[in-house]
């Protein structure tokens, strides 16, 4: 089975699950998604306390252990403990009566505030300046987004093609996906924005630009299965709030952070493209300047 193929006894205990998440029997599947759902609790259940949470046996918890390779559950809490899975949880509050004074307001504002600080808290900085060493030195740069996902993806694009060449959507207008995924090679970088309520198929285009060699900065929220374990790199983002609305700050502030340290790492190179730009933006006369009233 493809799952199987690519499972790697080595990897991360979510990248274990991740590899072999579409051939997983249906009671070990609650279990799977018992520990993508609450990684950092993984490191401290007992193998009872998972098997309750997950409404299965012990002997199920057992089962999905030794498929994904650990001798025991200890190991598999013991790798667990290893995540980066820590930072500050996003609070479930009771929402604020809108009738008071400035409540329903200062409401979103809190929320927001903890969307941003749960979304940057867990990163691995490792991860990040890898990622963002690969950004700037990649042959191309790729973005793709779908639906809200969309907006994220054009930003990050918008932001990166100021700073080096040959950076663009994966999809431009008119286009398949197919075709712009032919066109990746070895070492290119797609950012790939998958925030929940994905296309169908959002997996299978992962995996597609996974097999052409190029490496994958995949940003997504916890919903996400198997995806991840095509990806090289793969970042949590929360969105879930107390309101009907998911929220994306926390998602364009790691965005924000990426373009922010991919400057830095481009330097010279990167201010002397900014600075080409700037330049033809004026003899296009492009903008509007802003002037002072006084």
């Amino acid at each position: 089975m493809q799952g199987e193929e690519r499972h790697d006894p080595t990897g991360s205990l979510l990248k274990r699950i991740h590899e072999i998440y579409a051939t997983l029997p249906t009671g070990e599947r609650k279990v799977a998604d018992t520990i993508l759902n609450a990684p950092s609790e993984m490191a401290v259940w007992t193998a009872s306390e998972l098997a309750g949470h997950a409404g299965v046996s012990n002997a199920t918890v057992s089962r999905i252990v030794q498929r994904l390779g650990y001798r025991n559950f200890e190991a598999a809490r013991q790798d667990a403990r290893k995540l980066r899975e820590i930072g500050s949880p996003l609070f479930m509050r009771d929402r604020l009566d809108p009738g008071a004074e400035g409540g329903h307001y200062a409401g979103i504002v809190q929320a927001e505030a903890e969307i941003i600080e749960a979304t940057l808290s867990r990163l691995s900085i490792a991860q990040v300046r890898e990622a963002v060493a690969a950004i700037a030195t990649a042959p191309r740069v790729r973005t793709l987004g779908f639906r809200n996902s969309r907006f994220l993806a054009d930003y990050f694009t918008a932001q990166i093609a100021q700073m080096r060449p040959d950076v663009a959507p994966l999809k431009l207008g008119g286009q398949t996906v197919a075709e712009g995924i032919t066109g990746l090679g070895p070492q290119d970088v797609v950012v790939i924005v998958g925030l929940r309520r994905r296309p169908t198929g959002f997996t299978q285009i992962v995996r597609a630009i996974d097999a052409r060699g190029a490496r994958i900065v995949l940003l997504a929220d916890r919903s996400l299965r198997e995806a991840p374990a095509f990806a090289t790199w793969t970042f949590d983002c929360v969105v879930e709030t107390n309101w009907a609305r998911d929220s994306y700050v926390g998602a364009l502030a790691l965005l924000r952070l990426l373009a922010i340290d991919c400057g830095a790492t481009l330097g010279e190179a990167g201010r002397h493209h900014l600075n080409a730009v700037e330049t033809l933006r004026e003899e296009l006369d492009e903008l509007e300047v802003t002037r002072d009233p006084s």
